[in-house]
């Protein structure tokens, strides 16, 4: 019977298990009870779908053990009410490795264009990936946590994310000098050559599920020729400023509308991308539009410094992107109320504690060090606390975490960690307009 998914309805997040910093996603590193977990996580936020990437290569050297653990994931994320969208085929120019010489893709190289893995190329071999697919709908193409085929991540042939096509904005075409525009056209078309290929093929193996191509630009889609051949018009968008996102959500809306297909947005918010997770979340629900998060966990993979939500243990990085997902966001316009963090001339007093910490340090007065290590480390707390409370410090590091982390130490230093002291002392009195 064929799904219908509503695309407006998803919230969803891109998931690699977070004690996973390689490549293998789903054989030998693969562990039941972090999932469990993990997907408890999500659940508690409301997400309600996970977008995992497999990969050939790891479905080659252990097929038995891939396919165990990729029905072990759906049926975990589905008994936390979460669905799953496999990206069939991930890697660097939609990772169709199927030759051995294709496992170590993309090769070393200086200049020019990559060459484009061979078996791209070798139509032959992609028969291995239709028995790929075939082995993974016979393990999970009948499970109800099954949602939608996501063919290939970021497939289409770009020169460093620039795609030079006539609509690209130009702000990304900074990024990189012109290539040899023949030799980069010609590249494109082989990549959206096997993407039609396994469209076709996908949908006609499974009729009752939807399927999409996870493009990185919207731009890509009608250029790849999948428009016709996808249920769902799926791109992905880590715009910088609200202008740039508007640009890019109208196109999609404006394809949407052409084809009269769904559209949805399964990549977004990356913290060193000038896109963060509040601004972009409040953005999709301007324009009603679903989405999957780049991603739920701050794990041990190279991009937990730019993305992430959840770490290991449960705690977050910004309360803020949680706000965001229940529909709270930061005000932005006029009415702007400042803090006064001295409101009640609590600051006020913590100077006067600081200074009788000082005055009995200047009078040899201090005579027990522990004592007077727990008076400073009580103190920073007491003002790191009200500089968090205030919003008037960076968050990256928090104070309250420094503290915490001088607390460990067998043996701080205290004279420092009074330095550290007068610092944050400081930074309240410029804020206060203390004197």
């Amino acid at each position: 019977m064929k799904k219908t998914v509503d695309y407006s309805k998803i919230r969803g997040f891109n998931y690699i298990q977070s004690s996973i910093s390689g490549k293998d996603r789903m054989t030998e590193a693969y562990d039941h009870d972090t999932v469990d977990r993990e997907m408890g996580y999500a659940e508690s936020i409301h997400l309600n779908s996970a977008r995992i990437f497999l990969r050939y290569v790891d479905y080659a050297r252990n097929k038995e053990l891939f396919l165990k653990n990729l029905k072990d994931f759906v049926q975990t994320a589905w008994k936390h009410g979460i669905s799953t969208s496999p990206i069939i085929f991930s890697g660097r120019f939609g990772g169709f490795c199927f030759l051995p010489e294709d496992a170590d893709y993309p090769p070393a190289q200086e200049g020019g264009l990559l060459p484009l893995p061979k078996s791209v190329e070798d139509k032959s071999s992609w028969v291995l990936g239709e028995r790929y697919f075939d082995d993974i709908y016979d393990a999970v193409g009948n499970e109800p946590g099954l949602l939608f085929w996501d063919i290939s991540n970021e497939p289409g042939y770009n020169d460093d994310f620039v795609t030079w096509y006539d609509d690209e904005p130009e702000y990304l075409e900074t990024f990189s000098p012109r290539p040899n525009m023949e030799e980069l056209r010609e590249k494109q078309e082989k990549i959206w050559e096997i993407i039609r290929y396994f469209c076709k093929y996908v949908k006609a193996k499974d009729p009752d599920h939807d399927i999409g191509v996870g493009n990185t630009f919207i731009f890509e889609t009608e250029p790849s020729g999948t428009a016709d051949l996808v249920d769902v018009i799926v791109f992905h968008d880590y715009s910088a400023t609200r202008g740039r996102m508007r640009n890019i959500f109208d196109r999609a809306v404006a394809l949407g509308k052409k084809y009269n297909k769904p559209v949805l947005n399964n990549e977004t918010c990356c913290l060193c991308r000038g896109n963060p997770y509040d601004m972009t979340l409040e953005m999709l629900e301007e324009y009603n539009m679903g989405w999957y998060l780049f991603e739920l966990m701050i794990g041990d993979g190279m991009w937990n410094r730019a993305h992430g939500i959840f770490y290991p243990d449960g705690t977050i990085r910004d309360p803020s992107i949680v706000a965001a997902l229940f529909g709270f966001y930061r005000k932005r316009d006029e009415g702007i109320i400042r803090v006064d963090v001295n409101q009640e001339d609590y600051v006020t007093e913590l100077l006067k504690r600081v200074n009788m910490l000082m005055e009995n340090t200047r009078r040899n007065r201090c005579t027990d060090g522990k004592k007077e290590l727990e008076e400073t480390l009580e103190l920073c707390e007491y003002a790191a606390n009200i500089l968090e409370a205030g919003e008037l410090v960076p968050m990256n590091y928090p104070p309250t975490a420094k503290v915490a982390a001088y607390r460990r130490m067998e043996n701080p230093n205290t004279e420092e960690i009074k330095d550290w002291l007068f610092e944050l002392v400081d930074t309240l009195k410029r804020a206060c307009r203390l004197v």
